[in-house]
């Protein structure tokens, strides 16, 4: 039995849907009703109900398990607790494996949710068991929390379009830890980078304007813009009425819905306070450094095909939509 945290998740997903079609019994960690019902769907075997922070889920959870991929959410901040506690429960069960999610560069200082995983990184690799961790850069499909502006040309961000972004596709990042689970030999002990390419936002608008067949323009929000939304009117605005007029206002229904469901995006709203101004942070040090790609030899050693490069990215997701160009 594998356990599964965070299963409802962008990672989580593809990844217990993977595992069961390698012939694994998965357990999915979810925190309500609703997903679980998305981890059924997904074919998982059984389903734990509960809360990472809460002492007491994640050791039933663990109980009669033999591995654990482990990722924390973003709205987790303070990570160590979970950590030690993890810990602690992987030594009674005897696991034959942890997988950690951890972050691309989590040593940079500015960065408290990076910082956080490279702490849990330190507590895994000297507790002795048998560890690996993935550091995944910024995933590919981030950039979908805006996808109804797309209609209308607009790529918008909260962060500079010159910022140079590593990147990497979430279903890579599962398949890569699905082969690591299912194959461990040679990874235990390892931490491997998961990046495919470094790019600006305005060379995904590029890609983005082929696959779509029409201009798209990357737009950068001020990331304060993510709880201040009236700081983003005077640029995304003036954005905005040159889309409306350029396509005649046809492009009006993708902004009214962009307008309604990117403030929300991952439910952003409900977080707490403290999740999401460390969120804004993570936004202003990438909108001012961007955040490089790791060593991009590594997905190589863990994803067993070619990785999936940001065109055939935004090419999956046009024609799911229904809205690749020809």
């Amino acid at each position: 039995m594998i356990l599964v945290t965070s299963a409802a998740g962008g990672v989580g997903r593809p990844l217990v849907r993977k595992l069961v079609a390698n012939g694994l019994a998965v357990r999915a960690f979810v925190k309500n009703e609703e997903q679980a019902r998305r981890a059924k769907a997904d074919g998982a075997t059984e389903i734990a109900i509960g809360d990472l922070r809460q002492p007491g889920d994640l050791e039933a959870a663990l109980r009669g398990a033999r591995k654990i991929y482990h990722a924390a959410p973003t709205q987790l901040i303070d990570e160590l607790p979970v950590a030690k506690r993890l810990i602690t429960a992987a030594r009674a069960e005897q696991l034959d494996h942890i997988v950690f999610h951890s972050v691309i560069h989590p040593d940079i200082a500015e960065l408290p949710h990076h910082r956080q995983k490279l702490l849990v990184e330190g507590l895994l690799k000297e507790s002795g068991l048998p560890v690996t961790i993935l550091r995944p850069s910024h995933y590919m499909q981030n950039v979908l929390d805006f996808w109804d502006f797309f209609g209308a040309g607009l790529l918008p961000y909260p962060t500079s379009p010159e910022s140079r972004m590593g990147v990497v596709d979430s279903d890579d990042i599962a398949e890569a830890a699905a082969n690591v689970l299912t194959n461990p030999e040679g990874h235990i002990g390892k931490t491997y980078d998961l990046s495919t390419v470094e790019l600006t936002r305005h060379d995904m608008a590029r890609i983005w304007s082929r696959v779509l067949g029409h201009p798209m323009t990357a737009i950068r929000l001020p990331p304060q813009a993510l709880t201040q939304p009236l700081s983003a009117v005077g640029t995304f605005g003036a954005a905005i009425v040159r889309s409306l007029i350029s396509t005649r206002l046809r492009s009006l229904p993708n902004i009214i819905r962009g307008v309604r469901s990117a403030p929300n995006a991952r439910g952003f709203r409900s977080w707490p306070s403290d999740a999401q101004e460390t969120y804004v942070q993570m936004m202003k040090y990438y909108d001012v450094h961007g955040l490089p790609a790791g060593n991009l030899d590594d997905l190589a050693k863990v994803l067993p095909r070619p990785a999936t490069d940001y065109e055939q990215f935004a090419r999956r997701i046009a024609t799911a939509h229904g809205v690749a160009a020809s």
